[in-house]
């Protein structure tokens, strides 16, 4: 039923390519870089005179890398990470001699020009990463925010999802490694615990009361078919789970509910994330069709798919799909309803496949009736390297058009997660972010960020005192306490040891909290003036 047409920039779609991938994949196992066709020997000889190796080696990555994603460039990393980490981890084989008597001719040349590949990123990247650009300084001064730690502490925390539910004033919590749903007053109480069968990502409330929530299944990297759709509801403050609504899902981390086909039926869009492989990883559609039933529609066969939304971006009154993906085809889709469950596939923003992509908002900043994406990228749980200059919060301006511009960019190692609201109610939109990946060394103060908006895309950067005392992985914002103004909940997760240091991670080991609340004091300092 549903199939979406790749509109590239020419035009023309990539079935071609698709095919010769596959076919060489099957019949050579050769690095995915060079399996669409390797330059032929008497091509490359008769370059060979006029060319370096280097020369070679770049113009065969501009050939080849972006046939399958945008072309990194050589300086997204420091020449240690490619060797030790990108290229090995691209292809584990990729030290075979193309000398080896067991393979082909074709075989050999394309290894041999894997080689040339890999010594132009060596040779060109820099010995040492290239610093962050300038940025506002983050100042430990923020105000408008009081700090409280409360007693909901888990004696080793993976908070995988924190929401705030502002009609119960009610705090929802998934951890990891305790496989729960936990339930948490307005002040940081617990009040109940849910086992669930795997890790919750997500949680989202449907129109009649019910809830959805996203189970990845393994929170480490797998190909395994454990993740879920799962139907909840609510006996009290409990959850409880009714049933698996899509199932045999690979690491799904978000969904987003929506009448797509215009039928006046729900239709569910899921997130799921993968691993490295292409048949693990997707970004799929479900029409539900009975009371247990769905039909699937993929829109991508890709792994990387972390973030997704459902608005009337042509105001055509029929939803859109937006969606930022990691992993290789790094940026923003946008799956235009054409009707009767078609879709147009647009990529109004490519991304690096060094890029990180995690965090995703749909919000208008500029006050103009479009929608504009606000995202943060940031991470580097594949392997240790260095900071990465490219890391931290965008903000890209909607003209009506489909087309997106970036107007805004703050330089945040590590970026995680971002939400955009008016803070300080002063009617335009401020921006909390977390990173999980801070530079610790350097700028600990990365860990939370309070951008307050100035105007003009001008925004004053603040941090709490302390804000190094956790390591944040995830945030959610609302008002918590029926005050008229909005919080913010930070969740930790303690159990990856990159680009921190050893006394944090003995300090966390102690006391390390579960949670944070931010309290916006913004109403309460109102009040008391008026008293």
């Amino acid at each position: 039923m549903n199939k979406a047409v790749l509109i590239g920039t020419d035009g023309r779609t990539l079935a071609v390519n698709a095919i010769r991938f596959a076919v060489a994949i099957l019949a050579t196992g050769l690095p995915l870089l060079f399996v669409v066709r390797p330059v032929c020997a008497g091509e490359e000889s008769a370059k060979s005179g006029k060319q370096t190796d280097i020369e070679r080696g770049r113009e065969l990555s501009a050939r080849y890398c972006s046939v399958c994603h945008v072309q990194p460039k050589p300086d997204e990393h420091n020449s240690a990470t490619w060797r030790k980490n990108v290229f090995p981890l691209m292809h584990r084989n990729a030290r075979m001699s193309e000398l080896d008597p067991s393979r082909s001719e074709e075989e050999r040349e394309a290894l041999s020009q894997w080689r040339l590949v890999w010594e132009y990123y060596f040779q060109t990247a820099p010995a040492e990463a290239i610093p962050q650009g300038p940025r506002a300084p983050i100042r430990r001064d923020l105000k408008l925010f009081t700090i409280e730690d409360p007693q909901y502490r888990r004696q080793i925390c993976y908070a995988t999802m924190v929401k705030i539910d502002p009609e119960t004033q009610q705090i929802y919590v998934g951890n990891a490694l305790t496989r729960s749903l936990d339930v948490l007053n307005k002040n940081g109480k617990g009040m109940a615990s849910t086992k669930v069968d795997s890790t919750l990502t997500d949680l989202i409330q449907l129109p009649d009361g019910s809830w959805l929530g996203t189970q990845i299944g393994m929170v480490v990297p797998d190909d395994r078919p454990l993740g879920k759709i799962t139907l909840f509801t609510r006996r009290g403050v409990q959850f409880v789970q009714v049933r698996d609504i899509i199932t045999g899902l690979v690491r799904p981390i978000e969904c987003a509910v929506g009448d797509l086909t215009g039928n006046g039926a729900p239709d569910i869009v899921v997130c799921s994330y993968g691993n490295l492989t292409g048949v693990s990883g997707k970004l799929a559609w479900y029409e539900i069709t009975g009371s247990s039933g769905y039909e699937e529609h993929v829109l991508l066969d890709k792994p990387g798919p972390t973030r997704c939304g459902l608005v009337d971006y042509n105001k055509d009154g029929r939803l859109d799909i937006v969606a930022l993906v990691a992993q290789a085809k790094e940026g923003v889709y946008i799956y235009r309803n054409e009707g009767n469950g078609d879709f147009t596939e647009l990529r109004p923003i490519k991304h690096s496949p060094t890029w990180g992509n995690v965090g995703m908002q749909l919000t208008d900043f500029n006050r103009d009736g479009h929608l504009d994406i606000l995202t943060a990228n940031g991470d580097m749980g594949d392997f240790d390297c260095p900071p990465k200059r490219y890391h931290g919060i965008r903000i890209y301006l909607n003209d009506g058009k489909w087309n997106f511009t970036e107007a805004f960019f703050y330089p945040l190692n590590g970026a995680y997660d971002v939400k955009a609201a008016d803070f300080d109610q002063d009617g335009d939109l401020d921006i909390a972010a977390i990173s999980f990946f801070p530079d610790y060394d350097r700028s600990p103060e990365e860990s939370f960020v309070y951008l307050e908006n100035r105007g003009n895309m001008v925004f004053d950067a603040h941090t709490f005192t302390d804000c190094e005392r956790g390591r944040w992985l995830t945030m959610g914002i609302g008002d918590l306490d029926g005050d008229g103004d909005i919080d913010i909940v930070l969740g930790a997760a303690y159990m990856t040891p990159f680009r921190t240091t050893a006394e944090l991670q003995e300090r966390w080991k102690k006391e390390g909290p579960s949670l944070l609340i931010l309290r916006n004091n913004l109403r309460a300092a109102a009040q008391d003036q008026t008293r």
